[in-house]
């Protein structure tokens, strides 16, 4: 896998933080650089040729999304993050008292929270509880679902476990039941193709910063003829606007209001350039490599406890949460920063999760394909020295 020009990694301390955001990939920064300095403007507003090249690389982002999903352009809402888009469809469905919600207890807040807000409309939240390894069973989902079962939202990765789901099959029984399915791809996209015309998720949220992006953007995949209102309104989102009332635009334009990150979307294309560039192939292949490296540094540290997965076969990333001994995760993270490895420490935003593992929170090592084997046995190196002191 050459990725040779494509990153510039830090190298004190090692990135191992992917999990929370990954690196900028070059030729997003650039391509970002040149809206700024070459064509910056707003776009779909007035005739002259700096505000047109801006809608069209702006636009032009829309078809890479379909194509690298094998989905429609029409189908992709512009948004802030993953957080935004899943507060959307919460927001933009109409909720009636005794209507039932699925989400799972390994979900990150940001595909719990809007969920449970929803209690307050009498709409009843129930629990898919994953096994001990953070897999989830399309079996004990049948289980759950019922004639007023309204959504099923899941996540395609545990951000904290990262364990490999059967997210085609639960989607298909979803589907089978009539519910509406939500996906939170946030820490599956950049590592697995997600193709759509196979995966008939209702919607797809994820961020830009998880997968070679810019901050500040990501997108949410609606799925033509599903139920979604817009849950903002404004300029940019009508067809006509009088006194008495409006006319909204039809596709993406109605959920879009007033001036996007324009920048920040032209970027997110260059980010989807980036992993076709490279390949899922040669992204799968390599994580797989720094997967079973990474595995054999936890077996062999016996004061370390590891969650989630141990086998590379049910590893979908390279993320890893772990203890060491008795000593406090965020003082484990601080020791491994001062031997040169910048790792996450904390509940991930997953305090369900955390209290089910029977700890207040975790180190999380999360790698992905600007990381080495050769950063791997480092790694096993500084957490030795770490183990040595629990």
């Amino acid at each position: 896998m050459d990725i040779t020009g494509l990153f510039d990694a830090p190298k004190n301390p090692i990135y191992f933080d992917s999990g929370a955001s990954s690196l900028t990939a070059k030729p997003v920064l650039a391509k970002m650089a040149e809206y700024y300095s070459q064509y910056r403007a707003n776009i779909h507003r007035g005739a002259h040729r700096h505000t047109k090249k801006a809608s069209e690389e702006y636009e032009a982002v829309y078809g890479k999304l379909a194509k690298f999903f094998h989905a429609k352009d029409s189908e992709f809402i512009s948004v802030r993050n993953t957080t935004e888009a899943i507060n959307g469809v919460a927001l933009g469905l109409e909720w009636k008292a005794g209507d039932e919600i699925i989400v799972s207890d390994i979900e990150h807040h940001s595909n719990l929270l809007p969920w449970l807000r929803l209690k307050e409309k009498g709409v009843a939240v129930k629990i898919l509880q994953a096994d001990e390894q953070g897999k989830l069973s399309a079996e004990k989902l049948k289980q759950l679902l019922t004639k007023k079962t309204r959504m099923v939202a899941l996540t395609d990765c545990s951000n904290v476990l990262g364990a490999k789901e059967p997210i085609e099959e639960l989607v298909r029984v979803a589907k089978d039941a009539h519910a509406l399915v939500l996906l939170d791809a946030a820490q599956y996209v950049g590592h697995h193709p997600l193709d759509l015309s196979r995966v008939k998720a209702d919607y797809i949220a994820f961020s830009g910063h998880k997968c070679f992006g810019p901050t500040g953007i990501g997108a949410l995949y609606h799925r033509e003829g599903a139920p979604l209102a817009p849950w903002f309104v404004g300029g940019g989102t009508i067809r006509e606007a009088r006194l008495d009332g409006y006319t909204l635009l039809e596709n993406h334009e109605r959920f879009e209001a007033g001036t996007p990150a324009i920048a920040e979307w032209i970027g997110l294309g260059a980010a989807i350039d980036t992993i076709n560039k490279v390949g899922y192939g040669a992204i799968e292949s390599h994580e797989q490599k720094l997967i079973g490296a990474m595995l054999g540094v936890f077996s062999g540290q016996k004061k370390t406890v590891l969650y989630g997965p141990s086998s590379p076969a049910d590893k979908a990333c390279a993320l890893f949460s772990f203890n060491v001994g008795k000593l406090p995760h965020h003082e484990v993270a601080i020791m491994l920063d001062k031997f040169g490895f910048a790792c996450r420490s904390g509940h991930h935003c997953a305090m369900p999760l955390t209290r089910k593992l029977g700890v207040e929170g975790t180190v999380r090592a999360s790698l992905h394909i600007y990381n080495s084997e050769e950063e791997v046995n480092g790694f096993g190196s500084a957490l030795g020295k770490v183990a040595a002191l629990a």
